[in-house]
């Protein structure tokens, strides 16, 4: 510059010099925390988290609660869960007995390792598997498999609720039959997804104008456009009259069956009557002297608590929230954890239960911390892309009056699943082959009815035997990354739970590190300076590039409650 003069600086007389105050704008967008000595519940939607709250309000406990709010969930947000998707939950009961239940899906009997024909290139899906000529391994009735969330919900109502499935479904129902407004999100998700949704016919007449525009949301002028699921709210009387039988052995999943065989899938009644719940005991370990209980096997509970166990070695708390020091260690456990997801992990039945209480073991965490440089990161071969994230799964967490504990999560797969209602049932079905790899000879390959690898995980965190953190999140691969953040920043660095689940996160599943961009930009720079490979994202209503956790934090006699504040997730207190 002329005279030598340094941007963004001014003259003041002859020798003082003021640097430049301008700055830009930036997103600042907050909830308030929900607080209640009473109950409390969250849900990824208002009008699900009412249903679950009327529920607490109605004598219900926890687990009537999350059920009511799943259910519900399915009619108001078809793009993340329903009746034709999966579920895991982990309870705890006021006695301190604490279960899990698991409603995986799993490929269809017929399926073959072989069945989907690559293309020569690029990658498809949420999980970045080789592309599938046609992406018929994610859209479509060729995707279709196995579905568990009924069960799951059923069986979790029926053993550890108190009241019986018409009370608990009731809103639900009303839901689809009467309908309801079209909210923001999800007259964008219609028309993000329309590809996936328009060539069906039945998704087609549910989701759409005539015109062949997505349901419109409210303006500022004119009300929304009503979504009314008659269909839905038929095979939702039916379960509730009859149970999850009537799904895996009867009219409603002959239906769902006739529908994709007629369109050259490969479900079948078989798959269903091969269905069942499993209800195990916890995974169960240790965090900073906390009690941290999650799923077993094959889910995403395990990477979380492998990463967890890495940095239990490293003095955190000592560290900043969010200093380059902390995100290097977070980061670096996060690499290691996600290479042995990549390389062992699969179907217990598949690849044997030992390989999990491995990677859950102080010893491999041992073993893994004493691998990172404090100073510097791994060497990465190449910066291959880290696979996108989509909205496609949903998380209910509630904890009532008398200390019970359900976190729970459902979802579709991909964003409204496969894209296939299926005709009559007014049934959105998961696109479980999603899961899998599409390449045979890998762990996580293609087998007829092998149970999936899910990214979920759902969590629960007690001091001794009281209650502490009910906590979980939607959100593909970037959960597990997600729940370490969550966990870190509440235990590690005492954050409130609205700050603990908002606050900026990264993700790093190889050599990339996503860093969400209200992370300083020196801090990012001095990522970089370690040799990280340094890739910032923008978090906004469409994104969902680091998740979207919610908690229930009790403290003393207070349950406080943190949700995501870029959806319509929803915290109720109910006292």
């Amino acid at each position: 510059m002329a005279g030598g003069e340094a941007r963004g600086q001014r003259h003041v007389g002859e020798s003082a010099t003021i640097l430049s105050m301008a700055t830009r704008s930036e997103w600042n967008i907050q909830k308030s925390e929900a607080v209640s000595t009473g109950a409390m519940i969250t849900a990824e939607h208002p009008l699900a988290a009412e249903a679950g709250a009327r529920i607490l309000r109605d004598g219900g406990n926890a687990v009537d609660a999350a059920v009511a709010a799943a259910f519900a969930m399915g009619v108001v947000e078809p793009t993340t869960s329903g009746l034709g998707g999966v579920a895991w939950c982990v309870i705890r009961e006021p006695d301190g007995t604490i279960t899990t239940i698991d409603g995986a899906g799993a490929a269809p009997v017929r399926a073959t390792p072989d069945m989907y024909e690559l293309q020569s290139r690029g990658a498809a899906g949420m999980y970045g598997w080789p592309a599938t000529k046609g992406d018929v391994q994610n859209v479509g009735y060729r995707s279709v498999g196995r579905m568990g969330a009924v069960g799951c919900l059923c069986h979790a109502l029926e053993r550890y609720g108190r009241m019986d499935r018409p009370s608990v479904m009731r809103d639900a129902i009303a839901l689809a039959a009467d309908g309801w407004e079209t909210d923001w999100n999800l007259s964008l998700s219609l028309a993000l997804y329309y590809d996936r949704l328009a060539p069906v016919d039945a998704s087609r007449a549910i989701f759409f104008r005539p015109s062949g525009a997505p349901l419109r949301a409210a303006t500022g002028f004119e009300a929304g456009d009503r979504l009314v699921q008659r269909d839905l709210a038929a095979s939702l009387r039916a379960i509730a009259a009859d149970g999850p039988e009537v799904l895996y052995r009867g009219e409603l999943g002959r239906r769902i069956v006739a529908d994709v065989q007629a369109h050259g899938g490969l479900l079948s009644q078989g798959d269903f009557e091969l269905f069942e719940v499993r209800e195990r005991p916890p995974l169960a370990v240790e965090y900073r002297g906390l009690q941290l209980r999650t799923l077993p096997g094959a889910s995403g509970a395990i990477t979380t608590v492998e990463m967890l166990r890495i940095l239990e070695g490293f003095e955190l708390g000592k560290t900043e929230a969010l200093s380059p020091m902390a995100l290097h260690l977070i980061a670096e456990a996060q690499r290691r954890a996600f290479a042995d997801r990549f390389t062992y992990l699969a179907d217990e039945a598949v690849v044997g239960s030992a390989i999990y209480e491995r990677l859950a073991s102080a010893e491999h965490a041992a073993a893994a911390r004493a691998t990172i440089d404090p100073g510097r990161a791994t060497p990465q071969a190449a910066a291959t892309p880290v696979p996108p994230s989509s909205d496609c799964t949903t998380h209910v967490n509630v904890i009532d009056r008398e200390g019970r504990m359900c976190s729970l999560t459902t979802t579709l797969g991909g964003a409204f699943g496969s894209g296939v209602v299926a005709a009559g049932t007014g049934i959105m079905l998961a696109n479980v082959m999603t899961w899998f790899d599409p390449r045979p000879g890998r762990s996580n390959s293609i087998a007829g009815g092998k149970r999936i690898l899910s990214a979920i995980a759902p969590m629960l965190l007690l001091r001794g035997s009281t209650p502490f953190v009910c906590t979980g999140a939607p959100g593909g691969r970037r959960i597990m990354s997600a729940m370490l953040h969550v966990v870190t920043n509440l235990v590690d660095w005492a954050q409130p739970p609205q700050q603990a689940v908002n606050g900026a996160r990264s993700h790093c599943e190889g050599a990339p590190l996503l860093i969400d961009t209200r992370v300083p930009q020196p801090t990012r720079d001095a990522l970089a300076a370690m040799g990280h490979t340094v890739s910032p994202k923008l978090e906004t209503f469409a994104s969902s590039h680091f998740a979207r956790p919610s908690a229930i934090v009790v403290r003393g006699s207070e349950k406080r409650a943190g949700v995501g504040a870029l959806k319509s997730s929803t915290a109720i207190g109910v006292d």
